[in-house]
Protein backbone atom coordinates (compact mmCIF):
# COMPACT_ATOMS: atom_id res chain seq x y z
CA UNK A 1 0.00 0.00 0.00
CA UNK A 2 2.86 2.38 0.80
CA UNK A 3 4.32 1.76 -2.66
CA UNK A 4 0.97 2.60 -4.29
CA UNK A 5 0.58 5.78 -2.23
CA UNK A 6 4.08 6.92 -3.17
CA UNK A 7 3.36 6.28 -6.85
CA UNK A 8 0.05 8.14 -6.72
CA UNK A 9 1.72 11.05 -4.97
CA UNK A 10 4.37 11.32 -7.68
CA UNK A 11 1.79 11.52 -10.45
CA UNK A 12 -0.34 14.03 -8.52
CA UNK A 13 -3.19 11.69 -7.63
CA UNK A 14 -4.77 11.78 -4.19
CA UNK A 15 -2.02 14.01 -2.83
CA UNK A 16 -2.56 15.20 0.74
CA UNK A 17 -1.51 18.72 -0.23
CA UNK A 18 -4.05 18.80 -3.05
CA UNK A 19 -6.84 18.25 -0.52
CA UNK A 20 -5.70 20.18 2.55
CA UNK A 21 -3.97 23.38 1.37
CA UNK A 22 -6.48 26.11 0.57
CA UNK A 23 -6.01 29.33 -1.37
CA UNK A 24 -7.75 32.63 -1.96
CA UNK A 25 -7.83 32.84 -5.74
CA UNK A 26 -8.70 35.71 -8.06
CA UNK A 27 -9.20 35.71 -11.83
CA UNK A 28 -9.14 38.70 -14.17
CA UNK A 29 -9.84 38.50 -17.90
CA UNK A 30 -9.54 41.66 -19.97
CA UNK A 31 -9.35 43.19 -23.42
CA UNK A 32 -6.42 45.47 -24.14
CA UNK A 33 -7.33 48.93 -25.42
CA UNK A 34 -3.99 49.87 -26.96
CA UNK A 35 -1.03 47.93 -25.61
CA UNK A 36 -1.32 44.65 -23.64
CA UNK A 37 -0.73 44.43 -19.93
CA UNK A 38 2.75 42.89 -20.38
CA UNK A 39 3.98 46.10 -22.01
CA UNK A 40 6.16 47.85 -19.42
CA UNK A 41 4.28 51.15 -19.33
CA UNK A 42 1.18 49.16 -18.36
CA UNK A 43 2.82 46.47 -16.26
CA UNK A 44 4.62 48.90 -13.96
CA UNK A 45 1.23 50.09 -12.71
CA UNK A 46 -0.01 46.51 -12.24
CA UNK A 47 3.18 45.66 -10.34
CA UNK A 48 2.54 48.54 -7.93
CA UNK A 49 -0.96 47.22 -7.24
CA UNK A 50 0.35 43.67 -6.82
CA UNK A 51 2.91 44.74 -4.21
CA UNK A 52 0.61 44.36 -1.15
CA UNK A 53 -0.16 40.83 -2.35
CA UNK A 54 3.52 40.09 -3.02
CA UNK A 55 4.27 41.30 0.52
CA UNK A 56 2.20 38.41 1.89
CA UNK A 57 4.78 35.92 0.62
CA UNK A 58 7.23 34.64 3.27
CA UNK A 59 10.07 35.41 0.83
CA UNK A 60 10.43 37.32 -2.42
CA UNK A 61 8.86 35.32 -5.25
CA UNK A 62 10.65 34.46 -8.47
CA UNK A 63 9.64 35.53 -11.97
CA UNK A 64 9.68 33.19 -14.97
CA UNK A 65 8.56 34.44 -18.37
CA UNK A 66 7.90 32.42 -21.53
CA UNK A 67 8.48 34.39 -24.72
CA UNK A 68 9.69 33.54 -28.19
CA UNK A 69 10.73 34.73 -31.60
CA UNK A 70 10.25 32.47 -34.64
CA UNK A 71 13.07 30.04 -35.42
CA UNK A 72 13.38 28.89 -39.02
CA UNK A 73 14.44 25.35 -39.84
CA UNK A 74 14.31 22.66 -42.50
CA UNK A 75 15.18 22.83 -46.16
CA UNK A 76 15.61 26.44 -47.27
CA UNK A 77 14.38 27.52 -43.79
CA UNK A 78 10.79 27.22 -44.93
CA UNK A 79 9.50 25.95 -41.59
CA UNK A 80 9.02 28.13 -38.56
CA UNK A 81 8.82 27.09 -34.91
CA UNK A 82 8.09 28.99 -31.71
CA UNK A 83 9.97 27.68 -28.68
CA UNK A 84 8.58 29.05 -25.39
CA UNK A 85 11.96 28.60 -23.75
CA UNK A 86 14.11 30.13 -26.48
CA UNK A 87 14.48 33.57 -24.89
CA UNK A 88 16.41 33.60 -21.63
CA UNK A 89 16.29 36.04 -18.74
CA UNK A 90 18.42 34.44 -16.06
CA UNK A 91 17.31 34.15 -12.45
CA UNK A 92 14.78 36.87 -11.60
CA UNK A 93 13.45 37.70 -8.16
CA UNK A 94 10.62 40.17 -7.74
CA UNK A 95 11.86 43.75 -7.99
CA UNK A 96 11.38 46.73 -10.31
CA UNK A 97 14.49 45.98 -12.35
CA UNK A 98 13.45 42.43 -13.14
CA UNK A 99 9.87 43.42 -13.85
CA UNK A 100 11.20 45.88 -16.38
CA UNK A 101 13.54 43.21 -17.76
CA UNK A 102 10.89 40.62 -18.59
CA UNK A 103 8.59 43.21 -20.18
CA UNK A 104 11.24 44.94 -22.32
CA UNK A 105 14.29 42.76 -23.00
CA UNK A 106 13.00 41.15 -26.21
CA UNK A 107 9.86 43.17 -26.91
CA UNK A 108 11.41 44.98 -29.88
CA UNK A 109 12.42 41.76 -31.66
CA UNK A 110 10.73 41.01 -34.97
CA UNK A 111 7.65 38.79 -34.57
CA UNK A 112 8.19 38.54 -30.82
CA UNK A 113 5.50 36.57 -29.00
CA UNK A 114 4.63 36.72 -25.31
CA UNK A 115 3.12 33.52 -23.91
CA UNK A 116 2.96 33.87 -20.13
CA UNK A 117 4.75 34.92 -16.97
CA UNK A 118 4.72 33.22 -13.56
CA UNK A 119 5.45 34.91 -10.24
CA UNK A 120 5.78 32.28 -7.55
CA UNK A 121 7.21 31.33 -4.19
CA UNK A 122 8.40 28.66 -4.12
CA UNK A 123 8.87 28.19 -7.86
CA UNK A 124 6.88 25.68 -9.89
CA UNK A 125 9.93 23.42 -10.32
CA UNK A 126 10.68 23.51 -6.59
CA UNK A 127 7.08 22.65 -5.74
CA UNK A 128 6.89 19.77 -8.19
CA UNK A 129 10.27 18.40 -7.16
CA UNK A 130 9.46 18.43 -3.44
CA UNK A 131 5.72 17.68 -3.70
CA UNK A 132 4.75 20.92 -2.00
CA UNK A 133 2.41 23.76 -2.89
CA UNK A 134 3.34 27.41 -3.38
CA UNK A 135 2.55 30.09 -0.86
CA UNK A 136 1.96 32.54 -3.68
CA UNK A 137 1.35 31.93 -7.38
CA UNK A 138 0.48 34.62 -9.92
CA UNK A 139 0.31 34.11 -13.67
CA UNK A 140 -0.08 36.49 -16.60
CA UNK A 141 -1.38 35.08 -19.89
CA UNK A 142 -1.65 36.05 -23.52
CA UNK A 143 -5.22 34.97 -24.30
CA UNK A 144 -4.95 35.69 -28.04
CA UNK A 145 -1.96 33.72 -29.29
CA UNK A 146 -3.71 33.16 -32.62
CA UNK A 147 -3.91 36.95 -33.02
CA UNK A 148 -7.56 37.08 -33.98
CA UNK A 149 -8.72 40.56 -34.92
CA UNK A 150 -12.02 40.21 -33.09
CA UNK A 151 -11.73 38.74 -29.64
CA UNK A 152 -13.54 39.36 -26.36
CA UNK A 153 -10.56 38.49 -24.15
CA UNK A 154 -6.87 38.86 -24.94
CA UNK A 155 -5.13 39.08 -21.54
CA UNK A 156 -5.53 37.63 -18.07
CA UNK A 157 -4.05 37.49 -14.60
CA UNK A 158 -4.65 34.76 -12.03
CA UNK A 159 -3.68 35.24 -8.38
CA UNK A 160 -3.45 32.52 -5.71
CA UNK A 161 -2.43 33.15 -2.09
CA UNK A 162 -2.37 30.48 0.61
CA UNK A 163 -5.25 31.32 2.92
CA UNK A 164 -3.02 31.10 6.02
CA UNK A 165 -1.14 34.17 4.81
CA UNK A 166 -4.18 36.45 4.75
CA UNK A 167 -6.03 37.67 7.83
CA UNK A 168 -9.76 37.72 7.16
CA UNK A 169 -9.78 41.41 8.05
CA UNK A 170 -7.39 42.01 5.13
CA UNK A 171 -9.52 40.32 2.47
CA UNK A 172 -11.49 43.46 1.61
CA UNK A 173 -8.26 45.38 1.02
CA UNK A 174 -6.84 42.60 -1.18
CA UNK A 175 -10.06 42.48 -3.17
CA UNK A 176 -9.90 46.23 -3.77
CA UNK A 177 -6.38 45.81 -5.15
CA UNK A 178 -7.66 43.07 -7.45
CA UNK A 179 -10.47 45.32 -8.68
CA UNK A 180 -7.97 48.10 -9.47
CA UNK A 181 -5.86 45.61 -11.41
CA UNK A 182 -9.01 44.57 -13.25
CA UNK A 183 -9.60 48.15 -14.31
CA UNK A 184 -6.06 48.34 -15.72
CA UNK A 185 -6.74 45.18 -17.72
CA UNK A 186 -10.03 46.64 -18.98
CA UNK A 187 -11.60 43.57 -17.45
CA UNK A 188 -14.60 41.89 -18.97
CA UNK A 189 -14.90 39.00 -16.52
CA UNK A 190 -13.56 38.67 -12.97
CA UNK A 191 -14.06 36.18 -10.18
CA UNK A 192 -12.87 34.89 -6.83
CA UNK A 193 -12.98 31.55 -5.05
CA UNK A 194 -11.48 29.84 -2.03
CA UNK A 195 -10.06 26.65 -3.45
CA UNK A 196 -7.53 23.82 -3.22
CA UNK A 197 -4.72 23.53 -5.77
CA UNK A 198 -6.88 21.11 -7.78
CA UNK A 199 -10.44 19.87 -7.62
CA UNK A 200 -11.45 16.25 -7.26
CA UNK A 201 -12.47 14.76 -10.58
CA UNK A 202 -15.51 12.55 -11.05
CA UNK A 203 -13.24 10.25 -13.06
CA UNK A 204 -10.71 9.85 -10.25
CA UNK A 205 -7.66 11.92 -9.33
CA UNK A 206 -7.74 15.70 -9.64
CA UNK A 207 -8.47 18.30 -12.29
CA UNK A 208 -8.45 22.07 -12.97
CA UNK A 209 -5.17 22.70 -11.17
CA UNK A 210 -4.26 26.35 -10.71
CA UNK A 211 -0.87 25.44 -12.19
CA UNK A 212 -2.78 25.39 -15.50
CA UNK A 213 -3.18 29.16 -15.32
CA UNK A 214 -6.29 30.40 -17.07
CA UNK A 215 -6.99 27.14 -18.90
CA UNK A 216 -10.49 25.80 -18.36
CA UNK A 217 -11.80 28.83 -16.50
CA UNK A 218 -14.01 30.28 -19.22
CA UNK A 219 -16.65 28.79 -21.46
CA UNK A 220 -15.97 28.16 -25.15
CA UNK A 221 -16.87 31.67 -26.31
CA UNK A 222 -15.16 33.46 -23.37
CA UNK A 223 -18.35 35.15 -22.23
CA UNK A 224 -18.66 33.51 -18.82
CA UNK A 225 -16.97 31.16 -16.39
CA UNK A 226 -17.09 27.48 -17.30
CA UNK A 227 -19.71 25.17 -15.84
CA UNK A 228 -17.01 23.44 -13.81
CA UNK A 229 -16.01 26.66 -12.09
CA UNK A 230 -19.61 27.61 -11.47
CA UNK A 231 -20.02 24.24 -9.80
CA UNK A 232 -16.91 24.85 -7.70
CA UNK A 233 -18.56 28.02 -6.41
CA UNK A 234 -16.74 30.87 -8.14
CA UNK A 235 -18.15 34.32 -7.27
CA UNK A 236 -18.27 37.19 -9.73
CA UNK A 237 -16.21 40.31 -9.22
CA UNK A 238 -17.04 41.47 -12.73
CA UNK A 239 -19.76 39.98 -14.89
CA UNK A 240 -19.51 40.05 -18.68
CA UNK A 241 -21.98 42.41 -20.30
CA UNK A 242 -24.23 40.95 -22.95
Amino acid sequence: MELINNLMSKIGVNSKNEKTDMFYSYYIFGKSIDKPIWEWNNWKHVAELLQPIIDLSPELPFIKSSQSIPVKYGKDNKNVSYDKGSLRFGRMIWNESNNKKWTTKYADKDKWTFFDTEIAFPTRSNCHKNNINPKLFISVHNENLTEKEKTIIDQSITIHVENKLIEKSSLIGIEKQVEKIGELLNWKIGGKIKRPVSFKSEFGGFTDSFWDGSYGLLNSDSTDFSENYKRYGIEYLKKASR
